[in-house]
């Protein structure tokens, strides 16, 4: 290595301090456009979430898992298959590295679930790939996911302090963690439980249309139905503007038809247009 004299000493090194001083301003404006992104997923603002995802460098590991999570979400809300799969090409295309790696595998895994609508061993493969690269991170968000996983996985025990702990404390995914708390109430029958937790999701989120559906289920659930039935009601007209036909909009109807046994709401679930998407829809009990 060649003698360096003092002036050329100190231009390298200002030289490398102002690299890691670009690096770290572009790791942040990475790290905000990410968070920003979620964001506006979750306040269904999905445009706006898909133009702050471009502003991500391409070759940074997020930017593929994001506008993956972003279409995934699009299509949870207005029901475009094409959505569907353009989330699960850009996902099994995307070349990611550390935290995003096992995120990918696990939206991966939620795509093919939602795909099949059923079993799929395909999903839990890679649901269980993503677990294990979950379990060696000492990260909040990595525990909260890993927790999701172990929670519905068999012979494993879960600790769901973490999934709230997530829910509370994540600065990207406090709504994806919240939502997956309040089915593991719903599964447990914990329902004022998920209710108080959609409650407070929507105190962040109001008007959110998937959340105000995930309220009315469990106000029926608890035994408040005048209510329940009132806000699917909202939701059927929200989503025969936003979404008609969508899955989204059949939920409401389907909720309505076992709700108040009008036989105005089940000659709905006799239409063309419901035999048409039946396959999709979530089971509805």
């Amino acid at each position: 290595m060649p003698n360096l004299s003092n002036s050329q000493f100190s231009i390298l090194n200002s030289q490398l301090t102002i690299s890691l001083c670009i690096l770290a301003i572009i790791a942040v404006q990475t790290f905000a456009s990410v968070e920003k992104a979620l964001e506006y997923a979750y306040k269904a603002e999905y445009s706006k979430a898909l133009s702050e995802v471009a502003k991500i460098p391409e070759e940074d590991s997020s930017a593929c898992v994001i506008r993956g999570m972003v279409l995934f979400s699009r299509f949870d809300d207005l029901g475009d298959t094409l959505d569907l799969n353009s989330a699960l090409s850009i996902l099994e295309k995307c070349k990611a590295g550390d935290f995003w790696e096992p995120l990918r595998r696990y939206e991966i895994a939620l795509v093919n679930d939602r795909k099949s609508n059923t079993f799929n061993f395909k999903g839990i493969i890679g649901a269980r790939s993503a677990a294990q690269i979950f379990a060696t991170r000492s990260d909040i968000d990595s525990k909260a996911f890993y927790a999701i996983y172990t929670y519905y996985a068999p012979f494993n025990k879960s600790n769901l302090e973490d999934l709230r702990k997530g829910f509370d404390q994540s600065e990207m995914f406090s709504a994806a963690f919240g939502s997956a708390l309040i089915w593991i109430f719903d599964r447990e029958k914990k329902y004022a439980e998920a209710l108080n937790l959609t409650n407070e999701m929507l105190k962040r989120y109001p008007e959110h249309p998937i959340l105000l559906q995930t309220k009315a289920e469990m106000l029926f659930k608890t035994g408040k139905a005048e209510e329940a039935i009132e806000l699917f009601k909202q939701s059927e007209q929200l989503y025969a503007q936003r979404a008609p036909n969508s899955i989204r909009y059949w939920c409401a109807v389907t909720h309505l038809a076992k709700m108040t046994g009008d036989s105005f709401w089940k000659e709905k679930l006799k239409s063309k247009e419901h035999r048409a998407i039946k396959r999709w829809m979530p089971d509805i009990k």
